[in-house]
């Protein structure tokens, strides 16, 4: 009789994990859910605080990091800098606005002057969060 009794613990571990399951399943379901638009909300300052800039000839622009700033028919976003590589993307409006073009530049050649879509631009200052660009 004693060896009947020792076999039934598999069994009812199985069926209180599947009952813990199946609480946990409704819990979440009842309490636990959120509504998407939750995830998926921009914050209201990315774009009023930091709206893209128009960049001149001869002209200075400060760009945060992960902003952008136009410059022709193109738009650079900084992305910043990571063992003294500047990070930008490159958006060519006319051909794809959706889609940004990487780039990787040495901050002591972007200082001298670089070559980014169909214009020229020179650094002035750089950190990770912003960086300071004149277009020639």
């Amino acid at each position: 009789m004693n060896n009947f009794d020792e076999h039934k613990w598999p069994a009812v571990v199985f069926f209180l994990t599947c009952g813990l399951f199946f609480f946990g399943c409704v819990w979440y379901l009842w309490a636990g859910a959120l509504d998407p638009d939750y995830y998926w909300q921009s914050s209201p300052g990315a774009t009023a605080e930091f709206p893209d800039r128009v960049l001149e000839k001869n002209g200075r622009v400060i760009i945060a990091k992960n902003h952008g700033a136009r410059a022709g028919n193109a738009r650079i976003v900084y992305r910043g800098s990571h063992s003294g590589t500047l990070h930008m993307d490159l958006f060519i409006l006319e051909l794809d606005p959706h889609y940004g073009y990487p780039h990787q530049i040495e901050e002591r050649q972007a200082r001298k002057g670089f070559r980014l879509g169909d214009d020229d631009f020179q650094v002035t200052a750089a950190s990770d969060g912003k960086i300071s660009l004149k277009r020639l």
